[in-house]
């Protein structure tokens, strides 16, 4: 009985998952033709356009033409008539679309309403059937904790197996898009003739060469790459000796910087020293007098040069008056022997 119960259970389940599989088809199909209609009332509105572009070039081609009111009024109504024919026939597309689309939304939910009674029926049936089940070997009842993971894995099948047809669906869908732009291409490729065909082989020719140029330069920037980053391993390995001589550089630095700063206070302890012998120097002059004074000592230098030149100067003209005496003596012996 109870294997009775979960078949008929199962068969309404199907039966259900079948209606809810068929029912989403037909709204597919129903999104589709709107699809279809939305494109059929953008050609009318195309070839709309397209109409009254040529009516208004005809009319910009005829205005030399001499005209009668009635046969541009004849025109403009004739296209007013159009356009409401149009209009017309997209507000009835419209209400079609809108009322089969209705049709299917209210038929999908009663049949998802039906189908949730029907499965919490069914569940509610089993787990009456369960509970009411004794195990053949113990005679107890089945624990309601063994009955709940059967509930769980059985929901968690059923989910499963509506994504599958749901996806089985999609798929169906697409393979039906497909066979039909597949068909278009057919179609295509029946039309083209030799012409189209050269042409094509021209583009793919010039498609080829420019898949070629853009291979060159790619090529050309991996070359550039290449030599980039050797240049830029070398500044690397560069910069590294540079820093690592940049740091000896500093520890000389610094070690010159300490020398210079011993230097300095030696220099400072020099200056003191320097100092101090000048002051003691000063007071030395100042004790000593003529000593002292430099100037004075030039001075009395050449005071003393001149008087012993003045002095050599006596004697040279102590010895020419001599002479010059002896001289006048002579010569007025001589002058006494002439007159005598």
């Amino acid at each position: 009985m109870l294997e009775g119960a979960e078949a008929d259970g199962i068969e309404e389940n199907d039966e259900m998952e079948d209606d809810r599989a068929n029912l989403a088809e037909l709204y597919q199909q129903a999104q589709e033709e709107k699809a279809a209609f939305l494109e059929l009332n953008q050609n009318l509105q195309r070839k709309l356009s397209d109409y009254l572009r040529t009516v208004k070039k005809n009319e910009e081609n005829k205005e030399s033409q001499e005209k009668s009111v009635t046969d541009q009024e004849q025109r403009y109504f004739k296209c007013l008539a159009q356009v409401n024919e149009l209009r017309d026939e997209l507000k009835r597309l419209q209400a079609q679309f809108d009322r089969t689309a209705m049709e299917m939304k209210r038929r999908l939910d009663d049949k998802e309403t039906k189908a949730r009674e029907i499965k919490e029926a069914f569940i509610d049936f089993k787990r009456e059937i369960l509970k009411a089940a004794e195990n053949s070997r113990t005679g107890k009842p089945i624990p309601g904790k063994l009955i709940k993971g059967f509930e769980e894995q059985e929901h968690g099948k059923d989910e499963e197996v509506e994504k599958l047809r749901l996806a089985n669906i999609n798929r169906r869908n697409v393979l039906r898009k497909l066979e039909g732009t597949l068909r278009q291409k057919e179609k295509l490729a029946d039309g083209l003739h030799l012409i189209d065909f050269e042409q094509l082989k021209i583009e793919n020719q010039t498609l080829n060469e420019k898949i070629e140029e853009r291979n060159e330069e790619l090529l050309k920037l991996r070359k550039k790459t290449t030599t980039t980053v050797q240049v830029l391993t070398h500044l690397k390995e560069k910069l590294q000796f540079v820093q690592a001589e940049n740091q000896v550089l500093k520890h000389d630095l610094a070690d010159l910087e300490i020398e210079l700063t011993n230097k300095r206070d030696v220099l400072t302890q020099t200056k003191h020293e320097r100092d101090a012998l000048r002051a003691g120097n000063t007071a030395a002059r100042q004790q000593r007098g003529l000593v002292s004074s430099e100037d004075l000592l030039l001075d009395f230098e050449k005071r003393r040069q001149n008087i012993v030149a003045k002095k050599e100067q006596v004697q040279q003209l102590q010895v020419k008056h001599v002479a010059l005496l002896r001289h006048a003596a002579e010569s007025k012996r001589v002058a006494q022997g002439v007159l005598a």
